[in-house]
């Protein structure tokens, strides 16, 4: 939003908050982070991230009499798309336009284990994708030099697959599930706060639930092809951002972010799924296909400090709690410690070039199906990301 903040001229922010995991809690993956809208004047930028991450494990033997077995690398390497524009209609109202793609899974088992199936059709995994896009609209309004608030809508689209199969979903018969693309609406809304004499900028901002209605397409393809369409409902979490940054000297910046997301209120139950692990279930409602324990809480901190007039590096330690242990088989993690280094270029007078990357020590976790039986064990699991922000900024 619009000041006079006479901040630092370069963006240790662009190196710290322009980053798309693959793995986090639950299904999130950008940390939906709506910084490029506190800015100084006309804003605009677009970020690129590419994850590669590493997580194998053994099984629990359900398929070989007891004995363990090697789960290779689980997980697909994957890239993401993030853009921010804000400029201010005045001195008081600012306008901002955000898009992300917030939430994903990106999963393939292979090898010989209990995850793996051997079928008419050849050797087949269990595998998981779901892709998502978020577009967000802001209007700001700065009631005085020190106090600002904002609001607006939010659009979000879902679709995915995922395929159930080897020995430890036997009982649901290879389990095929699309997600058909679903558009549905939310709204963001928080406040802000700044202190010019020592570029101080913090705000908090909420996000609402988004409610789906989706079309959805199963199958059971060990006992026919028939296929049932139905719709599936569900709802994307809402959450919580609380952002920090404050000058520690001319050249040295400190920044903050916190999230809360409630997951533990979240659950993904096809019917068709539901109906045939009903009897399987005390209260006939049957699994669903993904749910988690707990809620979801993350950190971050960093710090940065300018190098040049046209140079400024950064470094910060991530945190994510994780959503309980053990985890659902279709994200066995449970949170992860990290760090990140950055750096930022400015090759021409209003605009910038970042360049970031982090590593992650993801937690050790045991993987439950939906019964929440142990069906795997996954330990020393890590994860790398390189990103890239172009920025332009004019005052």
């Amino acid at each position: 939003m619009h000041s006079h903040i006479k901040q630092p001229t370069f963006l240790i922010l662009v190196t710290l908050t322009f980053f798309n995991d693959c793995v986090a809690a639950g299904l999130d993956r950008s940390g939906q982070s709506i910084t490029d809208f506190f800015q100084e004047g006309i804003y605009a930028s677009i970020s690129y991230n590419y994850s590669i991450p590493h997580i194998d494990g053994d099984d629990t033997g359900l398929s070989s009499q007891g004995k363990f077995n090697e789960i290779p690398n689980l997980s697909r390497k994957s890239s993401s798309f993030r853009s921010g524009l804000k400029f201010d209609l005045n001195e008081k109202i600012s306008l901002g336009l955000i898009y992300d793609q917030p939430f994903s899974i990106s999963l393939k088992h292979h090898g010989q284990n209990d995850f793996v199936s051997q079928t008419e059709h050849g050797v087949q995994g269990t595998q998981a994708n779901l892709d998502s896009n978020n577009l967000t609209g802001l209007v700001g309004l700065n009631i005085n030099k020190n106090f600002g608030i904002f609001a607006g809508p939010a659009i979000e689209e879902v679709a995915g697959q995922v395929k159930l199969r080897g020995q430890i979903y036997k009982n649901i018969a290879n389990y095929d599930a699309e997600l058909l693309s679903d558009y549905s609406t939310g709204w963001v809304a928080g406040f802000n706060i700044k202190k010019p004499e020592v570029d101080l900028k913090s705000s908090l901002t909420y996000r609402s639930e988004i409610e789906h209605d989706a079309k959805g397409a199963e199958q059971f393809t060990a006992i026919n092809q028939n296929v049932y369409l139905s719709n599936v409902k569900f709802i994307s979490p809402k959450s919580v951002n609380f952002d920090f940054q404050t000058g520690l000297s001319k050249t040295t910046q400190l920044t903050t972010n916190l999230r809360w997301v409630p997951w533990s209120n979240f659950e993904f139950k096809p019917p068709q799924l539901a109906e045939r692990t009903a009897p399987a279930t005390l209260n006939r409602s049957g699994y669903p296909l993904i749910n988690y324990k707990k809620d979801q809480w993350s950190a971050q901190i960093g710090l940065g400090q300018k190098i040049t007039d046209k140079i400024s590096l950064s470094a910060s330690i991530l945190w994510d709690s994780g959503l309980g242990n053990p985890a659902n088989a279709l994200g066995p993690i449970d949170g992860y410690w990290g760090t990140g280094l950055g750096a930022q270029y400015k090759f021409l007078p209003n605009w910038a070039i970042s360049i970031s990357g982090r590593y992650l020590w993801l937690g050790d976790a045991q993987a439950a199906r939906q019964n929440g039986d142990i069906v795997g064990i996954f330990a020393d699991n890590h994860s790398y990301s390189l990103g890239f922000k172009l920025t332009y900024q004019k005052r």
